[in-house]
């Protein structure tokens, strides 16, 4: 199957949010993954959950996933959010880099809006997905 990959740097709150805005309007026999360039964290930011439940989405993703070569390599694109220099191998020709704030000391208007950014590059990313 084919499959994107979002990655950043803990896996706990953009690449979660925009993992699960793909699965949820991915066309038929598409999957998003998530992970982190350094996820050592034990678990996802809460205000992924709430922000994607605001919008009918339920995240069931319990802990950040670290990145590994295979996933880099499986993935038709890899999405990165400003850490593509600490991924590991396998991205190269196949990256972009989306230039989306995280979350710390936002105000819950400006994480609405950083969902909303993230929800339009997701719709671009799958108009552009190979027919």
């Amino acid at each position: 199957m084919p499959s994107v990959l979002f990655v950043c740097v803990e896996n706990s709150f953009r690449s979660v949010m925009a993992e699960a805005l793909f699965n949820a309007i991915a066309p038929p026999g598409w999957r998003a993954h998530s992970a982190g360039v350094d996820a050592r964290g034990k678990s996802v930011n809460p205000l992924a959950f709430s922000l994607m439940e605001e919008i009918g989405i339920v995240v069931t993703k319990t802990h950040p996933r670290q990145v590994a070569p295979e996933m880099m390599k499986e993935a038709w694109r890899v999405v990165t959010f400003g850490c593509l220099d600490r991924c590991p191998a396998g991205a190269a020709g196949k990256n972009e880099d989306w230039p989306v704030p995280g979350s710390p000391g936002k105000t819950d208007e400006e994480l609405r809006a950083i969902r909303t950014d993230l929800q339009a590059r997701v719709e671009d990313l799958i108009r552009r997905l190979p027919k």
